[in-house]
């Protein structure tokens, strides 16, 4: 074999040479070594006899020598396109110093065109490109916006409409219910002891608020005794009031079946017997010993004639 003398080595050899150490020989060695520890850390986090150790210690050097190779073809590339790059630019350069030096003869001139002002012309065209580009783009977007706050106004406006209308009835039920509580405080006071009183009214305010509400235990404390008429008209009194009658949220039934449970006693004859379910149904019909009677409506259709409500003595 031939071995070339140090004299005897072109400079390009040497720089093929130079090369080849660096981005071989070293590369290669560094590689080997640091597969060793790689392996021996793999080998004893591993469990025993899953993959022998020369099978890791050649997965991690194709592995780490496939990793060099990746970076080093990365920035082979990157250092062309930098080249290539900087040769168009020369190249630009020296076209643009030849046009400059040529000399333009009188008789064979041709119209020369400032390039400063073509490439003025150009950026100029590409700008107003760009804004009416720009400005399409904002009015488009102006338009989203616009039509986007339509849409919230109405969506907003819609559920104001369903807010307000749901808080008017609650309100509406709460004046109606505050009503009729001070009408029972004021018409059941000589029957119902002061201490009774909430009790008393909180159930009938539940029918009140539900007609198919049905009462689970008997009323039976009173101060002064009462008959069915006038249970029945206390609660035609409430129930007209909250609309009752054929095709309306309260019936006679209704009223009905809330009497025979919660004043089942007062409900009976003379005899002792009970009264009929078709009995009760006739809330209006009154007897010379009522003491609480029909409170009929006025105009506005909700207050009692009770002196806190219109100022008028009942009649």
């Amino acid at each position: 074999m031939k071995i070339d003398s140090p004299s005897s080595i072109t400079s390009r050899e040497a720089s093929i040479r130079l090369e080849w150490i660096s981005t071989r020989i070293l590369p290669g060695v560094a590689v080997l070594l640091l597969s060793i520890p790689l392996c021996q850390w793999a080998d004893s986090n591993l469990p025993d006899g899953i993959v022998p150790v020369s099978i890791i210690y050649l997965m991690i050097v194709i592995i780490l020598w496939s990793m060099y190779m990746a970076v080093q073809y990365a920035f082979v590339g990157i250092a062309q396109t930098r080249k290539t790059k900087t040769h168009s630019c020369n190249n630009q350069t020296a076209t643009n110093e030849s046009t400059a030096q040529k000399p333009v003869f009188l008789l064979e001139a041709t119209p020369v065109y400032n390039e400063s002002e073509i490439i003025d012309t150009v950026c100029e065209a590409e700008t107003s490109e760009e804004i009416s580009e720009a400005e399409v783009i904002e009015e488009e977007y102006m338009a989203e916006a616009e039509e986007l706050a339509k849409e919230n106004h109405a969506s907003a406006t819609y559920q104001q409409g369903v807010d307000d209308f749901y808080q008017s009835q609650a309100e509406s039920q709460k004046k109606k219910l505050d009503t009729i509580h001070e009408y029972l405080l004021y018409i059941m006071s000589p029957f119902v002891y002061e201490e009774d009183m909430d009790e008393f009214c909180t159930d009938l305010l539940k029918f009140a608020m539900d007609h198919n509400y049905r009462p689970e235990v008997e009323w039976k404390r009173y101060k002064t005794k009462l008959s069915s008429f006038d249970v029945r008209h206390l609660v035609w009194s409430i129930a007209t009031r909250l609309g009752l009658g054929k095709g309306k949220v309260y019936s006679n039934d209704d009223c009905a079946c809330y009497i025979e449970r919660r004043f089942a006693s007062l409900c009976v004859t003379a005899s002792g017997e009970s009264l009929s379910h078709s009995t009760l149904r006739n809330l209006t019909v009154t007897s010379n010993s009522d003491q609480i009677h029909c409170d009929i409506q006025g105009a506005d259709g909700l207050l009692f004639h009770i002196p806190s409500q219109l100022g008028v003595e009942k009649d």
